[in-house]
């Protein structure tokens, strides 16, 4: 696998339903007078309990932070305590060379309900699940660790039937779902040995469930390699198990852009998935956001399943995406901006923060830093 070099001025990108744009015209075209940011950004320090932060995770329950000695605490920031809940175990490997500066890290993800966590070695192929009820590790995670340095580590949590379900990558190709309290399989992708089927040949990366955990996207790439995120109902999934596979379980490939993956993806809803960048290829990708509806289906798509619609491009937003009511929200080196994702239209900008996490429990971006937290209310955004 060959690594490219960025070029310092980007090329002409690709618009919706494939119009080429000039990049300075549509670049042009987002530079427009935005309305002040209403709301403040609140600052927490970080509580004298906690050691180095390596990362945190916002439940329903408080924010459960990882130190960098492995102790997983709850804070409950607004009566101030602190207390330690669980140890993690999982380290990062000396030696490993980064793949393209991708160096690995450990990552922290929970459940919003807060019962449970996942600690991962994103670039890396182990992690482990844990109870927090009982400190417990009750799920041990692995992957085969083929070509595991090129993605985030695979995993998310979702809630359902009523149970907390969490999926993640058993293999480079096969994602699976398991019960958290007890590690037994709730459903798992079948194995393919060739390219038979649409789902086959695909490098799982970051997984983001829909918000009402109806639909998944996986940050993919396939071989040569192409960044090709995709998209399968999740619910209909987790019902029916394996045999879902055997028919139409709303499989959709979105656009391919070469040697570009582990890209900003974000649901604005059940059905409006957004991916960052414009372009077909990662040395002329601009900033930008692409906007999918993946309840309408475009005839020619892969085995016969129709494309998602594309519905808008736009350029402008950058970095990592955040979504809440309706909005896209980018936050990059430059800063923090409100994006109408119909319209392209930046409704506003906020400089010196610069989140990190979004806390959809209380509705709060969250930036982390060395010291502390600063908070912002997406519910202003829009006021």
């Amino acid at each position: 696998m060959r690594r490219r070099r960025q070029r310092t001025t980007p090329g002409p990108l690709l618009a919706a339903r494939g119009r080429s744009v000039p990049t300075d015209r549509l670049i042009e075209a987002v530079r427009t007078a935005a309305r002040p940011v209403r709301g403040l950004v609140e600052t927490a320090a970080l509580p004298d309990e906690a050691a180095t932060v390596v990362d945190i995770a916002p439940t329903g329950h408080g924010i459960l932070l990882l130190c960098d000695d492995g102790r997983i605490l709850r804070w409950d920031t607004d009566a101030g305590r602190c207390t330690e809940v669980a140890r993690s175990t999982v380290t990062v490997p000396t030696g490993e060379e980064p793949w393209c500066d991708r160096a690995q890290t450990l990552r922290l993800h929970a459940s919003r309900d807060g019962a449970f966590a996942a600690v991962v070695i994103d670039y890396g192929r182990t992690g482990q699940v844990i109870d927090l009820s009982t400190g417990r590790v009750t799920v041990r995670l692995e992957n085969d660790g083929y070509h595991s340095n090129t993605v985030p580590f695979s995993l998310a949590f979702t809630e359902h039937a009523g149970r907390v379900v969490v999926l993640h990558r058993r293999s480079w190709s096969l994602i699976e779902a398991t019960d958290p309290a007890t590690g037994a399989q709730v459903a798992r992708m079948p194995a393919v040995e060739d390219d038979s089927s649409v789902w086959s040949g695909h490098y799982h990366g970051a997984l983001h469930p829909s918000p009402a955990g109806t639909r998944i996207a996986s940050d993919a790439w396939v071989w040569h390699p192409l960044g090709r995120p995709v998209a399968w109902n999740l619910e209909q999934w987790l019902t029916e198990g394996e045999e879902a596979w055997a028919g139409d379980i709303g499989w959709a490939g979105l656009p391919a852009c070469a040697y570009y993956w582990d890209r900003s993806v974000v649901w604005l809803d059940e059905d409006r998935l957004v991916l960052e960048g414009l372009g077909d290829d990662d040395v002329e990708l601009v900033p930008g956001a692409r906007v999918f509806d993946l309840g309408r289906r475009e005839a020619g798509g892969p085995g016969g399943t129709g494309e998602p619609a594309e519905i808008a491009a736009f350029g402008g937003p950058k970095g990592r995406f955040f979504a809440a009511d309706g909005l896209l929200f980018s936050s990059s080196e430059s800063g923090f901006e409100i994006w109408n994702p119909t319209t392209g239209t930046r409704l506003g900008a906020l400089a010196g923060f610069r989140p990190t996490h979004h806390d959809h429990a209380r509705g709060e971006l969250i930036e982390l830093s060395a010291t502390g937290l600063r908070r912002w209310r997406t519910a202003d955004a829009d006021a």
